[in-house]
């Protein structure tokens, strides 16, 4: 239903740094290369894994953080970073570090997110066809009448489906 779909595309408030961090974690996982071999795949980062991420860095950033403070700054707790903090944790979560601060960029990144997160979960040409249609101005309505259409036209191709030539042929 569209309107379902519509529903999945909202995003949540990230009107502050605690639901932005929390939502990089909620979004953001693990690469293969990060998960040991009884680790189990598309699991959440822990408060550890990025502070270790953060300080394996250090060399080169200066920036050293907690996994404490981390916590602290998920719920809010601590709420006024240091601005090496924030560019560590968004270099962590391999996202720019005004996602932070501004709201557009917050919102950018949001939508890109989702976007990838679409990508690992469906066809990708199909999320192709979607941000196509949406960047050229249609609606969530004609976006999924236009993927109805193509998927019927797929099954009519496939043989699957009964289409007579006057229906199709109405133009």
């Amino acid at each position: 239903m569209v309107d379902d779909w519509h529903a999945e595309q909202e995003l949540p408030p990230l009107d502050t740094l605690a639901a932005r961090l929390e939502y990089l974690f909620d979004k953001i996982r693990p690469t293969p290369d990060e998960l040991s071999v009884s680790d189990e795949p598309g699991r959440r980062y822990t408060n550890r894994e990025i502070a270790d991420k953060i300080n394996e860095a250090a060399a080169e950033t200066g920036v050293t953080i907690s996994a404490a403070y981390i916590g602290e700054l998920r719920r809010g707790v601590a709420s006024d970073p240091r601005t090496s903090h924030v560019r560590a944790l968004a270099a962590a979560f391999g996202v720019n570090s005004g996602y932070f601060v501004d709201d557009a960029a917050a919102r950018r990144t949001a939508d890109q997110l989702t976007l990838l997160n679409e990508l690992r979960q469906m066809d990708v040409k199909q999320v192709a066809l979607r941000q196509v249609l949406a960047d050229n101005g249609l609606s969530a309505t004609d976006t999924q009448l236009i993927e109805q259409m193509v998927a019927r036209l797929r099954a009519v191709a496939a043989g699957t489906g009964t289409t007579s030539s006057a229906s199709v042929d109405r133009g």
